[in-house]
């Protein structure tokens, strides 16, 4: 809406301080900050969003991404002229991807127009304006973003279409809602491998394969897991518009389940992967595992191309309360938690004494130092935390390793 006669939110005035307001006085802090609780605010008003990392990071592009065309497009008298950027439409294919209604989509952006509402009377009760023009702007705000919304909405709803008519189509069709059924507790190994032409008899090893930039395809992807997989028989699915959900069947003989190494994994691509796990349960529980994986890949402050589960279990599922698990992180290590690189040795050697079962001589070869060293630091721990390590050694642990996966 561009301020024709008559209309709902017709305010030349406020438009023109709105969109000065926009593009001129709001600082990136502001904008971080806003996207930060807007993101935060989706996981209660969208439940399927609460467990499902990939859905999350597309999210959060498509809301970076839509703001920052909407600011370039010229702000708040931009709702006809702003594109919906190429992440709002990946994130329409995701939702069609994980077999979700199309009202989820619309649940997301209605949440983000509430939000952007609380967001606009904020920033104006800090504003010395007269009552009456910031009702006129907030009026102009809600009518523009409106029509930007309604507008975008209706663009996408018709990806959300194309991408479910394409999943609907033939043998692809058939592997996906086969694979939806198994993980949703139903269906027989026996049937369900003779659709997919995969052996749900045997172990299988689950592993999330994504990217927060979009590659020509899923097909590249799909290679991935390929390789992983090298000589065993690999299945492989969509899980959104950056990512794939794939399993292998450690049917090569005396391979055992197979070996992800860094080198297997492209620049710019991350891995997830679950423990194996035997039969058509077992096809779920490592899929369970490989998505818990990605979580601690996606919130933690470790940047690696390769999280496996077995790795992290123990910190993934102390985050499923992430305000117990800081508290856990305080208590225990104090005045350890420094950012300094005392606090980060005296870290480093705990880790490595606890993990040699309080061997000191054992801990100075694994860090490469003296075993005097070792002995020194440990009594300097010692004397900070005010406690006997070894015989706090069970939380010690947890707290270190917690702290070096997600940081406080």
């Amino acid at each position: 809406m561009t301020g024709g006669a008559g209309g709902v939110g017709d305010h030349p005035r406020a438009q023109r301080w709105l969109r000065r307001y926009l593009t001129s006085t709001l600082t990136r802090e502001d904008l971080d900050a806003f996207l930060s609780n807007l993101e935060q605010s989706f996981t209660g008003d969208v439940p399927a969003l609460a467990t499902d990392a990939e859905l999350q990071r597309d999210l959060r592009s498509a809301i970076r991404s839509q703001l920052e065309a909407f600011l370039k497009a010229g702000g708040a008298d931009a709702s006809s002229t702003a594109p919906v950027s190429a992440d709002a439409h990946a994130l329409a294919r995701t939702v069609a991807q994980r077999g979700l209604e199309l009202r989820v989509l619309s649940q997301l952006y209605h949440a983000g127009h509430r939000a952007m509402l609380g967001f606009a009377t904020a920033f104006l009760d800090q504003e010395d304006l007269d009552p009456q023009f910031k009702l006129e702007v907030l009026t102009t705000m809600w009518s523009q973003t409106s029509e930007l919304l309604n507008a975008m909405l209706d663009e996408l709803a018709v990806t959300y279409s194309q991408e479910r008519e394409r999943l609907l189509q033939g043998a692809f069709a058939s592997r996906v809602a086969t694979i939806r059924e198994i993980l949703d507790g139903n269906g027989d190994a026996e049937q369900s491998s003779a659709r997919l032409g995969y052996p749900l008899r045997l172990a299988h090893t689950a592993v999330v394969v994504w990217t927060d930039e979009p590659m020509h395809g899923s097909g590249s992807l799909d290679g991935v897991v390929a390789r992983i997989a090298g000589p065993r028989r690999s299945l492989s699915i969509p899980s959104g518009a950056h990512g794939v959900w794939g399993w292998i069947a450690d049917d090569a003989p005396d391979a055992g389940p197979p070996t992800v190494a860094q080198r297997m994994i492209p620049a710019g691509v991350r891995a997830a992967v679950g423990g194996s796990a035997a039969g058509i349960e077992g096809f779920r529980r490592s899929h369970r595992e490989a998505q818990a994986a990605q979580r601690v890949a996606e919130t933690g402050r470790r940047r690696d191309a390769v999280t496996h589960y077995p790795d992290v279990e123990v910190v993934s599922m102390l985050s499923a309360d992430l305000s117990a698990m800081r508290a856990l992180i305080e208590r225990e290590l104090g005045g350890l938690l420094g950012d300094d690189a005392v606090s980060a040795r005296l870290r480093d050697t705990m880790r490595a004494v606890l993990s040699c079962n309080g061997n000191q001589e054992a801990a100075a070869r694994r860090l490469g130092i003296h075993k005097n060293t070792v002995r020194y630091r440990m009594q300097r721990a010692e004397e900070i935390l005010g406690v006997e390590l070894l015989e706090h050694r069970q939380k010690l642990e947890l707290a270190l390793e917690s702290l070096d996966v997600f940081g406080m």
